[in-house]
Order: C-alpha cells, then sequence, then structure tokens
C-alpha cells in the first residue's frame, strides 16, 4: 500500500516484519519438503498410498500447497523490501502497484485458507469413524476430493478482489462455486459415515460434530460470497468477518479440541476428564456462536469492518453487545480446558490398553500409551487403510474383506453396512472394550 514504503513506515521495524516473515515462509517450505519425503518414502511396510489414513493424505496435500504458494508471497515481501530500500518500484501506487500487491498476496493467501484447514479436515475424518464404529464412508473419493481442493485452491484468489473492478468475476465466481464441490463430498463423506452408525458421544465426537455444524454455516456464507452480486454488497462488512471465523475457527478450534481429547491419552496415557470436556465443549460451542452469528446481521446491515466506533444512531449497538458477551464467554471456555489438561495429566485416569476408545483404525491405535521412543514394539500387517481395527478385531477383519464382494438383488450391500446390521442384531461375536 502507498503506507508501507520507507517515507510513509520509516524505520527498521517494517524491515525486520519483511525478513521475519521471508525466514518463517521459508522454514514453512522446509517443513513441507520434509512432510513429503516421509509419505512418499518412509511409509511401513505395506502401507501404500491408498491404504495410508485421510490424516496423512491431508498432510500431503498441504504441503504440495505449501511449495506452491509460499514461494509467491516470498517473492512479493522481497519486492516490497526492493521498493523500501533499492527504490525498485515493484508496487509503485501510481502504476497499479497496489493491485499487483493484492494479486501476488492472495494468490498466496487463498491457498493458505486450505493450508490451514485440511489438516484439521484429516482430524475430523480419523474421529468420526471412531465414535460411529464404521468404516470411513467413501475413503477414495474423500481422498481424491482432498486433491480437488488443492488443485482449485489456486485458482479461485481474486474473488478476496472483486470490489476492486478489475478481475474477471464470471472466472472466479465460477471457480469459487466449484470448489464447493468436493468440500461438499467431504461434508457428505463425514454424514454418510455417521449414517446407521453406533453413535457414542464422547467428547472428540462433540467437538467434530461442533466442527460440522459450524463449517457447514461457514461453508454457506461462502457460497453467498462466491456470487458477486451479494459480494459488493457485503464487502469488507461484518458479514465477511463472520464468514472467516465460521470457516477457519469452526476448522481449527474445533477439530483442534477433536484431536486434542481423542490423542491426549495415546501422547500422555492418561485420559482426560469426559464431563469436564463435555463442559467445555458446550461453552465453546455457545460462546461461538452467540459471537459470531451476530455479526452476519450486523455485516448485512452494513457495518464496515476494522472501524473502531460508530454512532449509536447507526443501530448497531445491541448485536455488537451480545457478539462482546459472546466474546467473553469464548474466552472463559478455555478454562475448564487448561484445568482438565492440568489435572488429568497428573491424577487422570491411566490407560492400560492400545486403544482406549476400542476402535481406532490407524496405526498409533496398535502400540502402547504412551508409546516406547522405538514407536513400536511389533508393526501390525497392514493390508488395508485400518490396520489397528484389523488387529484388534481379525475375525471382524476377515469378514469385512469377504463380504465385499457379497451383494443382494443386483445392488451391492458395503461392508460397512452389512457390519453396522451385525451390531443392530447383536451378532457381532465381540463386546465394546469400553464396557469393560
Amino acid at each position: 500500500t502507498p503506507l508501507s514504503d520507507a517515507v510513509h513506515s520509516p524505520g527498521a521495524g517494517g524491515d525486520l516484519w519483511i525478513m521475519g516473515l521471508v525466514l518463517a515462509g521459508l522454514g514453512t517450505i522446509l517443513g513441507a519438503v520434509n512432510m513429503i519425503t516421509t509419505v512418499a518414502y518412509l511409509r511401513a511396510p505395506g502401507m501404500t498410498m491408498f491404504r495410508m489414513p485421510i490424516f496423512t493424505w491431508n498432510i500431503f496435500v498441504t504441503s504440495l500447497l505449501v511449495l506452491l504458494a509460499f514461494p509467491i508471497l516470498t517473492a512479493a515481501l522481497l519486492g516490497l523490501e526492493a521498493d523500501r530500500r533499492l527504490g525498485a518500484h515493484v508496487f509503485d501506487p501510481a502504476n497499479g502497484g497496489a493491485i499487483l500487491w493484492q494479486h501476488l498476496f492472495w494468490f498466496f493467501g487463498h491457498p493458505e485458507v486450505y493450508i490451514v484447514a485440511l489438516p484439521f479436515f484429516g482430524i475430523i475424518a480419523e474421529v468420526i469413524p471412531v465414535f460411529s464404529r464404521k468404516p470411513m464412508f467413501g475413503y477414495k473419493g474423500m481422498i481424491f476430493a482432498t486433491l480437488s481442493i488443492g488443485a482449485l485452491s489456486v485458482v479461485v484468489w481474486a474473488h478476496h478482489m472483486y470490489a476492486t473492478g478489475a478481475v474477471l468475476l464470471p472466472f472466479f465466481s465460477f471457480t469459487t462455486f466449484l470448489i464447493a464441490v468436493p468440500t461438499g463430498i467431504k461434508f457428505f463423506n463425514w454424514i454418510g459415515t455417521m449414517w446407521r452408525g453406533q453413535l457414542t458421544f464422547e467428547t472428540p465426537m462433540l467437538f467434530s460434530i461442533g466442527f460440522l455444524v459450524t463449517f457447514l454455516l461457514g461453508g454457506l456464507t461462502g457460497v453467498l460470497l462466491a456470487a458477486p452480486a451479494i459480494d459488493f454488497h457485503v464487502s469488507d462488512t461484518y458479514f465477511v468477518v463472520a464468514h472467516f471465523h465460521y470457516v477457519l475457527y469452526g476448522t481449527i478450534v474445533f477439530a483442534t479440541f477433536a484431536g486434542i481429547y481423542f490423542w491426549f491419552p495415546k501422547i500422555t496415557g492418561r485420559m482426560l476428564d469426559d464431563d469436564l470436556g463435555k463442559f467445555h465443549f458446550w461453552t465453546t460451542f455457545v460462546g461461538f456462536h452467540l459471537t459470531f452469528l451476530v455479526q452476519h446481521w450486523l455485516g448485512a446491515e452494513g457495518m464496515p469492518r476494522r472501524y473502531a466506533d460508530y454512532l449509536p444512531s447507526d443501530g448497531f449497538t445491541t448485536l455488537n453487545m451480545v457478539s462482546s458477551i459472546g466474546a467473553f464467554v469464548l474466552g472463559a471456555s478455555t478454562l475448564p480446558f487448561l484445568w482438565n489438561v492440568f489435572r488429568s495429566y497428573r491424577y487422570g485416569e491411566v490407560v492400560t490398553v492400545d486403544d482406549p476408545w476400542g476402535y481406532g483404525n490407524s496405526l498409533e491405535w496398535a502400540t502402547s500409551c504412551p508409546p516406547p521412543r522405538h514407536n513400536f514394539t511389533e508393526l501390525p500387517r497392514i493390508r488395508s487403510e485400518r490396520p489397528a481395527f484389523e488387529l484388534h478385531y481379525p475375525h471382524m477383519a476377515s469378514r469385512m474383506h469377504a463380504e465385499a464382494h457379497v451383494g443382494g438383488g443386483g445392488h451391492p450391500v458395503a461392508p460397512s453396512e452389512k457390519v453396522t446390521h451385525s451390531v443392530e442384531r447383536g451378532d457381532t461375536g465381540f463386546t465394546d472394550p469400553r464396557d469393560k
């Protein structure tokens, strides 16, 4: 912007900020190379690409996006530094430099949204099957949806720039609508996994359901913003703030807490208190929606973002008061979580089995809680994307493999549906280890 040159932002602070971001971006790029190398060359014996956990696939695609997006941000930052110290005029406002900066920033910025979101999609994909007692519905569909999101995320950047009048509206509107398709596939696969499953509502599952509700609302408002006619009205208003927080807060925070409650016993060997966890969930859920739901209405009424003050006659006071109350509730919701972690780490129920949830799928549930320093004393045989489940229930695994080729009336029945029907009839041949 015109205010970021050496004249309007003098001193070393701006230069240190730029070089700090460049170094942080370099570290992120090197981390992505590490992840890609690990996934490509250091998989366990028998772990083919289509036997990897969904979480690992999401990390893989995220790392590819990092290699595409972060060099663009680095180039833009170095151009800005050249403007400040060498008089390069790369982003000279007289030459449309502000628009060039927006293009470069958002070409990084929108893939960055999915760089942030995809790992947390993977966490939800690990949690929901365990507490639904079913395999992931549409495993390969989830993988191809993830790949599609990664590919489409680099062609939608200019939907942040509709109001500039400098972008091709039909193209970017179409691609933004299009990226909702693989995202919707993921959502319906999560619902399909829960459908007719033997659901249990421990804290990780509650946070996963909270994620689904919040992310659904955020995704629907994203579809609205893809339409230029609506975007022109609410651009740079609190509607965009609400959408952004529903998408990223709903993705990151709810999925993060789901993952912490899910893997805490694996990491520490102790269970978190489930009652405190449920109290934490409900305060977080209520506080979040109280804070950000009303901001949609504020934006639709025309309240701009980044305004420090407004007149009482504008009519924004009541909804802002509701939002502020929700923010305090949301902040306070972290306190029971911190107390839960502190108390459970020292005095929590000790885990004595490899899989305290009873139906873990991925490899970490095939070793002790916490794992030994070398991770595995003995590595189970990997014949599917559910090696830990097959290790703990070998008779169920053989049934599912056998029934994968059994259909009826010309309409094959999925193995997961057959197992679900068996569970409903009570003839599974095994009991829930959590009932012991």
